[in-house]
């Protein structure tokens, strides 16, 4: 599941601060991946645009976000 390997990525790229913000990035990531489940940066600069991140973690979800579409590319991979 998409939302797993994204919430696994959230914390191995320690994303998560006060935690005001992140329901709202999490739904917006898995609509992305859903959509584009190999995104460039500006495709993530995109599609998050809309949530604010009063810690300002920016990088760090941008990396999350890479992290769970390679974590999602490699599941293909072993599937096939």
């Amino acid at each position: 599941m998409a939302a797993t390997r994204l919430q696994q990525a959230w914390m191995e790229e320690d994303v998560p601060q006060c935690g005001y913000c992140q329901s709202g990035q999490i739904m917006s990531a898995v609509a992305l991946l859903s959509k584009k489940p190999n995104p460039t940066d500006i495709d993530i600069d995109d599609a998050m645009s809309g949530n604010i991140c009063r810690c300002g973690t920016y990088q760090r979800i941008r990396k999350a976000i890479h992290r769970a579409a390679s974590m999602q590319a490699g599941k293909a991979k072993s599937a096939a």
